[in-house]
């Protein structure tokens, strides 16, 4: 039999923006930004999305949900079962957490020639590189939450993607072959991705600890 095809689904939580400038006394000043930012990859093969399909509309059924599934709207009962999910199908989530106080790299193009948010399309790369890596994938494709500063000069995402095929392929190696933006809205998987996301987030700023914890740790890889 043909080895089954391979997805990441990605999404945030937090946005990419500085959190801080310097104002004219030359101290720092909060400019509304997140602290955090976090960047969730979930690998699927095909066998385990056409399941992950089935167990989501299971839970939907139960609590009669129709909405688009946001971490920000559903009630926590759901919540934890929607998040038991990974444990039942074992799907390894891989993530990225940068507290953007302690964040040394840089946040803005400076300049660069090719990319729109260099801290995001930088982070986000670095994500896709170790989960494939780590997977040991092989022209998977990448569907990411739709944002449209990944638009480099509004080509439409052909520049971030150019970055990204460069950053994760080889020569030799092909571990992406499509990238999708999409709207979470309309693909049941990403708003998966979006509640682990919100999940982490609310752990590590100590909001809710329970979401995380339901999550077995042995399906969770940090990239530092």
């Amino acid at each position: 039999m043909p080895n089954p095809q391979h997805y990441i689904f990605i999404d945030e939580s937090g946005d990419p923006g500085k959190p801080f400038a310097l104002g004219a006394d030359g101290n720092k000043v909060p400019t509304g930004a997140s602290l955090f930012y976090i960047l969730t990859a979930i690998c699927l093969d095909s066998q385990k999305l056409f399941a992950l399909e089935h167990e989501l509309l299971l839970i939907r059924q139960k609590y009669g949900f129709r909405s688009e599934i946001k971490s920000t709207i559903i009630p926590l009962t759901m919540y934890k079962d929607l998040l038991g999910i990974v444990n039942s199908l074992s799907i390894p989530i891989y993530y990225r957490l940068i507290d953007k106080r302690i964040y040394k790299g840089q946040f803005a193009t400076a300049g660069h020639a090719k990319l729109h948010n260099i801290f995001d399309d930088y982070n986000l790369s670095k994500l896709v590189l170790f989960a494939t890596r780590k997977e040991e994938l092989a022209r998977a494709e990448v569907a990411i939450d739709r944002a449209d500063r990944r638009m480099y000069k509004h080509d439409y995402f052909s520049g971030f993607d150019k970055y990204l095929y460069e950053r994760v392929n080889t020569k030799t190696i092909i571990r992406i072959e499509h990238i999708t933006h999409v709207n979470s809205e309309y693909v049941n998987a990403m708003q998966l991705s979006d509640l682990v996301s919100g999940a982490l987030r609310d752990y590590f700023t100590a909001k809710n600890k329970e979401l995380r914890q339901v999550i077995d740790k042995k399906y969770l890889y940090k990239i530092w």
